[in-house]
């Protein structure tokens, strides 16, 4: 505040240094103005003939500026989605997930035991799916170094890598059938938020929020559930997490 002063301070000087200098300026021109029109007495000599004006040729026009065309925005290139396949138990080749959080779209067309881990490059191991049977749903991939899925599986089964997008309404919550990862969102507010949540299935319901800031478990429950809880949303963005086997919905109190 005392350096905000002092600038001021010396601001205020100097402006007004400028104002005494202009001042002295202006008086000087004046005094100049009022000496060049008072009379001698010296004779005055005799006016000579002016010669005539010689005729000044017309300046040239000058040439128009032309038009400098806008720069073009360039378009950031939206990361190609990784797209597996296979059948039965396997280990994928390496890939490169598309973003540092990327939506893992899974598909399984078997009878027996569904069990998808993805490792990155570090060695950390994320648990994705563990089902019985018919599966389709999606799961949340964190990460952007080199990664493999290793695979259970006794059927045909797909794997669609997509970078995450954005999802404003997910705010104000969310629903589907199955296991669901919601885009991006901003929460209307941080802090504890009360909602309402149903599931009618009866195997896990699981639902967890994560945010930049941090993350909350709101649910983990089996089977159908229907009531309120307190969702605590810390700094965004953030994301919604669900695992359930019905329909569900999440929507505020």
């Amino acid at each position: 505040m005392q350096r905000f002063l002092g600038f001021m301070l010396i601001g205020l000087l100097l402006l007004a240094c400028g104002q005494t200098t202009g001042q002295q300026i202006e008086s000087a021109a004046s005094v100049a103005q009022v000496a060049q029109a008072e009379p001698t007495d010296e004779p005055t000599a005799k006016p000579t003939r002016t010669p005539r004006p010689t005729n000044t040729p017309r300046p040239t026009a000058k040439p128009k500026p032309t038009r400098t065309p806008r720069p073009t925005a360039t378009a950031t290139p939206i990361p190609e989605p990784v797209v597996l396949s296979g059948v039965g138990q396997t280990v994928t080749d390496a890939f490169m997930p598309p973003s540092a959080v990327s939506i893992i779209k899974l598909t399984h067309t078997g009878r027996r035991n569904f069990i998808v881990k993805a490792y990155n490059a570090e060695g950390d191991e994320s648990y994705l799916v563990n089902e019985i049977g018919r599966y389709a749903g999606s799961r949340v991939l964190y990460g952007d170094s080199s990664s493999f899925l290793e695979i259970d599986a006794d059927g045909e089964w797909t794997a669609e890598i997509v970078p995450i997008g954005l999802e404003a309404t997910a705010a104000d919550g969310l629903s589907g059938t199955g296991d669901l990862v919601s885009g991006l969102f901003m929460p209307n507010q941080e802090g504890p938020i009360p909602f309402n949540f149903t599931h009618n299935g009866d195997s896990n319901f699981i639902v967890q929020v994560t945010c930049q800031g941090g993350m909350d478990y709101a649910q983990n429950e089996i089977g159908t559930v229907d009531g309120s809880a307190i969702v605590k949303f810390s700094e965004g963005p953030c994301l919604w997490d669900v695992q359930a086997d019905g329909d569900w919905t999440i929507s505020p109190k």
